[in-house]
């Protein structure tokens, strides 16, 4: 998103030459609860690192365990897919709510472009008719 940026802000700079002091970019806020999944998903990691390091062992350390619980059986008959489960698609998936996608077009706070209402990008010629719509003057 931030290559369409760049280049929109190009296009704009010469469209609209003078017309403001700078265009810029920001990330759109993400999902509050994206945050603390990321927090469990990483505390749920260290806790895979720490079953590959001490193994059977460490459920005499968590108190209600006498001995390992049966997905721990299960992981342990196939530790690729526990790798590839815990390290790669379940951060993935988390990253996938993160990411909004959003594109939008402020001037003077006034939206006039939204990837988020509209469902895809906008072309150039959009814009420069928004921002000609908002009282900018093109080559001035």
């Amino acid at each position: 998103m931030k290559a369409n940026f760049m280049r929109l802000r190009e296009i704009l700079q010469n469209e609209f030459p003078g017309q403001w002091n700078s265009i810029r970019g920001d990330n759109y806020p993400v999902p509050e609860w994206t945050s603390y999944v990321s927090s469990v998903i990483s505390a749920l990691q260290i806790f895979a690192m720490l079953l590959v390091l001490m193994g059977d062992s460490l459920w005499t350390y968590i108190p209600g365990f006498q001995r390992p619980p049966e997905f721990y059986h299960k992981m342990k008959e196939n530790p690729a897919l526990t790798f590839i489960v815990v390290f790669l698609v379940i951060p993935t998936y988390v990253q996938s709510f993160a990411n909004t996608g959003a594109f939008e077009v402020y001037v003077d706070e006034k939206l006039i472009f939204s990837k988020l209402e509209t469902g895809r990008m906008p072309n150039v010629p959009e814009i420069v008719r928004a921002l000609e719509n908002a009282g900018f003057k093109r080559g001035a």
